[in-house]
């Protein structure tokens, strides 16, 4: 048996999935997506609750832009993304670097009673902060940001140096 066959990659075993670089985890979306804002003039986050094939355990996924387009395009040749499995694969470390791949698995199992009342259980909303991707597609309002200025900044009343003398000691090259 090949180690590729062998050593599984560690995907988290908390309630959210999270890849690092390497990992390859095979799962069923099994929710409609959620799109959620982490700041102002953040592009928007999409949020799926799923089942982690590999740990057999319900989490939440939440991914970027490439991830849901990548999962859109599926759907014109293997259905809505509910009714298959995919493989999400991770490569690199840094924002640089880091690629995803997602690919339909062939043999996909459909997903037992018992699961879908643990997806049920998931309140996807609540926990990405976010909106119904569909809600947002009619009514075209972005979710409100998860974080937010608690106070307003005035720039007018911000201390500043400049005409202060600059000590050279200070630059660090």
């Amino acid at each position: 048996m090949s180690i590729y066959q062998v050593h599984q990659p560690s995907s988290g075993s908390g309630d959210f999935l999270k890849l690092k670089d390497g990992d390859r985890v095979k799962m069923r979306i099994a929710s409609e997506p959620a799109v959620s804002v982490y700041k102002l003039g953040d592009k928007p986050r999409y949020a799926w609750a799923v089942y982690n094939r590999d740990n057999e355990k319900v989490q939440v996924y939440s991914a970027g832009i490439s991830i849901f387009k990548q999962i859109a395009a599926l759907t014109e040749d293997w259905g809505e993304p509910t009714e298959f499995d995919i493989r999400i694969s991770r490569s690199g470390s840094t924002i640089n670097d880091t690629e995803y791949i997602v690919t339909p698995v062939k043999e996909s199992k459909e997903l037992t009673k018992e699961v879908l009342a643990k997806v049920e259980e998931v309140d996807l909303i609540k926990v990405v902060k976010g909106k119904w991707l569909s809600e947002y597609e009619e009514d075209k309002i972005p979710p409100a940001p998860v974080m937010e200025m608690t106070e307003e900044i005035d720039l007018d009343k911000m201390p500043s140096d400049e005409d202060a003398p600059i000590d050279l000691d200070n630059i660090p090259f």
